[in-house]
C-alpha cells in the first residue's frame, strides 16, 4: 500500500489506528466491516435534562456515542433501577419520569461524567 502523499516530498506511511506502527508491520487483527469504535465511558460527556412531554416530565440523556445494542443495554439497566420505562429516540435515552439526580448518580457510578443540564 502507498504512503501517504505517495511521490512528494511529504510522503510518509499509513499508520494504524489501534497500535501506532505501519500498517505492513501491524498485527492488530481486522475490525469487522461497518462496527463503531468503542468509546469507553469514561471518554463520554453525557447531559441529562428533564423535559416536559405530553404534559409530564421525562428525563433524557443525551451525549451518549454507542450502538443501539448498547443503548439499549444500559437503557434496560437505567429502567430496572429505577423501576419505570423509557426508550431510545434519535440516539437519546429518553425515561419516564422525573429522575435526573438518580440517572446522574447510577451513570457516574457506570463510570461516565456526566452534568445536568436545564432547569
Amino acid at each position: 500500500m502507498p504512503g501517504l502523499f505517495d511521490g512528494t516530498p511529504l510522503e510518509r506511511p499509513v499508520l494504524c489506528d489501534r497500535c501506532g506502527r505501519e500498517q505492513s508491520h501491524c498485527d492488530c487483527p481486522p475490525e469487522p466491516a461497518g462496527a463503531a469504535p468503542v468509546v469507553p465511558p469514561g471518554e463520554q460527556d453525557l447531559r441529562v435534562r428533564r423535559e416536559r412531554r405530553r404534559g409530564k416530565w421525562s428525563t433524557v440523556v443525551s451525549g451518549l456515542r454507542a450502538d443501539p445494542p448498547q443503548l439499549k443495554e444500559l437503557l434496560s439497566g437505567l429502567r430496572t433501577h429505577l423501576g419505570a420505562g423509557g426508550g431510545v429516540s434519535d440516539g437519546e435515552l429518553v425515561l419516564q419520569g422525573d429522575h435526573r439526580d438518580a440517572v446522574i448518580e447510577r451513570l457516574r457510578s457506570l463510570g461516565y461524567r456526566v452534568k445536568a443540564s436545564g432547569g
